[in-house]
């Protein structure tokens, strides 16, 4: 992750779909992206079987079950990020060495191998819930301000969120992608 990944400087391109950019604060932005970005997240698995979920998307890549998986990790350790923001502490995961991220995610796939899709999925919202809940707890000055810990986090989450979403609607749509609702 490291905290020169930027990813909070994501947010300011953001905006509500036929909102006036300038009506809104990052804050505003931000609140409604990591809802909205979940959404379209859930929205591109809904309807995929078990057998489906775990099909890879390409060739030795992750299958559904595997991007979330990958996404419920990653999302555990911003919980528990945030939590430490609002106790003023240090935020660790922004210390997280790059060159370890290709290990932690194959750790956190092959941890929620024996997992069911729906048992993912449940906790995954669950996760989430607990993210929103601490989201509610920000004052607006921390997810206004660029370059401050809480905005850098969710500005990562929320375009983790986006580009798993596209990357599993690509596959969907793809030849052999899986077939059945989008």
């Amino acid at each position: 992750m490291g905290r020169t990944s930027g990813g909070g400087d994501r947010l300011t391109a953001a905006r509500s779909p036929g909102r006036a950019a300038a009506r809104h604060t990052d804050d505003e932005r931000i609140r409604y992206w990591l809802r909205e970005e979940r959404r379209r997240l859930l929205a591109a698995v809904a309807g995929l079987s078990e057998a489906q979920s775990r099909q890879p998307l390409e060739a030795g890549g992750w299958s559904v079950h595997g991007i979330l998986a990958h996404r419920l990790f990653w999302e555990r350790q911003e919980v528990e990020a945030l939590g430490q923001h609002l106790l003023g502490q240090r935020v660790e995961l922004l210390d997280f060495p790059s060159k370890r991220l290709d290990a932690a995610n194959a750790a956190a796939v092959r941890t929620m191998r024996g997992m069911t899709a729906a048992a993912v999925l449940r906790d995954v919202a669950r996760t989430r819930a607990a993210l929103l809940d601490l989201v509610g707890r920000l004052p607006a000055d921390d997810l206004n301000a660029p370059g401050n810990d809480a905005r850098t986090l969710l500005g990562v989450a929320l375009t983790h969120d986006r580009e798993h979403a596209a990357q599993i609607r690509a596959w969907r749509d793809s030849a052999t992608g899986a077939a059945g609702p989008r």
